[in-house]
């Protein structure tokens, strides 16, 4: 008999791989509707952009404007600024500075949307928190950021954060880069910047300004709002809602970056490309598959 249902499985996993997986024990349906049922959800993700893809119209609207403002900042930078400059070593480094700090930024963006922020069986969660739009339940749940249309956890907080840090620095560095650009400009009554006429460079310019301005205030307070979460061992959820784990043993500060950034100290804290400790795969979350 045992043999028979062993079969049975091996059978059945098989053929699942062809029909199409539906991941077991993640979505707990029971509890919205109040039924026993064992929970299922089909597997929503995109495959041909990532193992991971949050199929929710307001978050993709609102990647689509954090896209846009990051496009028209490298439109200004490129075509209206350095168009009106001499090629000279020192441009040749900011700019190819700015646009390093840019791909960082991008690629923690990309990272933490297109990443599986730490799903886990509902039948093994214990403080972690379920969200309605991700139809998951997240281990170490911070929040759920609409501009990177996922949610935060344990897999890609660190991504996360890279993402708003990288995103102030070129903020500022934007801002800085502006204001020594405009005054040259105005300085030499617009004879160091003939490639545009005066209004039309005066519009894109105060418009990037007043982006990069909001950006570096919104992703510094971001950012500063993580650390104090690692740094008093919270999540994002416990955070705003007043919650400590003043009754419970609380990790270190040190302990608490490794958990998120890594366990070795060092250059990849600071790489998108390097997995933080503790990284959730299929394995981990004991995903079955069923058809």
């Amino acid at each position: 008999m045992l043999l028979n249902k062993s079969f049975s499985a091996n059978k059945k996993s098989k053929s699942s791989s062809k029909i199409g997986p539906i991941v077991q024990d993640v979505v707990p349906r029971s509890i919205a509707d109040g039924s026993d049922k064992k929970c299922s959800y089909t597997c929503s993700c995109c495959p041909t952009i990532s193992n991971w893809c949050v199929k929710d119209a307001f978050g993709i609207i609102c990647c689509f404007v954090t896209w846009s403002l990051f496009l028209y900042g490298q439109f200004v930078v490129v075509i209206i600024i350095y168009m009106s400059k001499t090629y000279t070593l020192l441009n040749f480094i900011n700019l190819f500075s700015m646009h390093f700090l840019a791909f960082l930024a991008l690629s923690s963006y990309c990272r933490t949307m297109f990443s599986n922020p730490g799903a886990i069986p509902l039948n093994n969660a214990t403080s972690e928190k379920l969200h309605k739009v991700c139809q998951r339940c997240i281990k170490r749940m911070d929040h759920h950021c609409i501009f990177v249309n996922n949610c935060v956890g344990q897999n890609n907080q660190k991504y996360f954060i890279l993402f708003t840090f990288y995103t102030c620095v070129v903020a500022i560095y934007a801002l800085i880069f502006l204001y020594f650009h405009l005054t040259t400009c105005i300085t030499s009554n617009w004879t160091a910047c003939p490639a545009w006429s005066p209004p039309v460079t005066l519009f894109f310019t105060i418009i990037l300004a007043l982006e990069a301005f909001c950006f570096s205030i919104f992703t510094a307070i971001m950012t500063g709002i993580q650390f104090v979460c690692i740094y008093t061992d919270t999540t994002g959820v416990e955070f705003f809602r007043g919650r400590s784990k003043s009754n419970l043993k609380r990790n270190s500060f040190l302990a608490s970056l490794k958990i998120v950034f890594g366990a070795q100290i060092g250059l990849t804290w600071l790489n998108p490309y390097s997995k933080p400790t503790g990284f959730l795969t299929q394995n981990d979350e004991h995903i079955s598959f069923d058809t």
